[in-house]
C-alpha cells in the first residue's frame, strides 16, 4: 500500500491510500477535441486523477477524484526552499527633510518536512 498527498484546485488536502500494484492516471476530465486547449481554465479540463485495479488503465478503475491541481507519493523524499526575511523600515525626520532607512536580512534553507497547508474559511454574518 502507498498513500497520495492530493492537493485540490480550491487549496484542500486529502491523502488516499492506494493498493500496491494499481496505476495512477493524472489529467482533464474528458480528452479535449482538436479545437480545444488542453489548459483551459474553464469546463471540464480540471485535473482528473484515476486509479485503476491494476498495473494497465485497461482494468476496473476504482477511484476517480476532479478539480485536482496537484498530487505526490508521500514516501518519496521531499525538500522545500524556504526564505526567511527580517527587517525594519525607520523613517528619520531632520532639516533636510525625510530619510528612509532600510534594513533587511534574508535566510534561506531546505526544509525537508514541511508541514500541511491546510485553509479554513469564516464566515461572517451581516448584520
Amino acid at each position: 500500500m502507498r498513500t497520495l498527498l492530493v492537493v485540490k484546485d480550491d487549496g484542500g488536502q486529502f491523502k488516499v491510500t492506494i493498493p500496491d500494484g494499481s496505476s495512477v492516471t493524472f489529467g482533464p476530465f474528458s480528452p479535449p477535441s482538436k479545437k480545444t486547449d488542453i489548459y483551459s481554465a474553464g469546463g471540464s479540463y480540471k485535473g482528473t486523477l484515476r486509479i485503476y485495479e491494476g498495473s494497465k488503465t485497461t482494468t476496473n478503475i476504482i477511484a476517480c477524484f476532479s478539480g485536482i491541481a496537484s498530487f505526490r507519493d508521500i514516501s518519496l523524499g521531499y525538500a522545500e526552499q524556504v526564505a526567511k526575511e527580517e527587517g525594519a523600515v525607520i523613517w528619520k525626520d531632520d532639516q533636510e527633510g525625510y530619510v528612509r532607512e532600510d534594513k533587511r536580512t534574508m535566510k534561506k534553507e531546505w526544509v525537508e518536512k514541511t508541514p500541511l497547508l491546510t485553509t479554513t474559511a469564516t464566515k461572517h454574518k451581516r448584520r
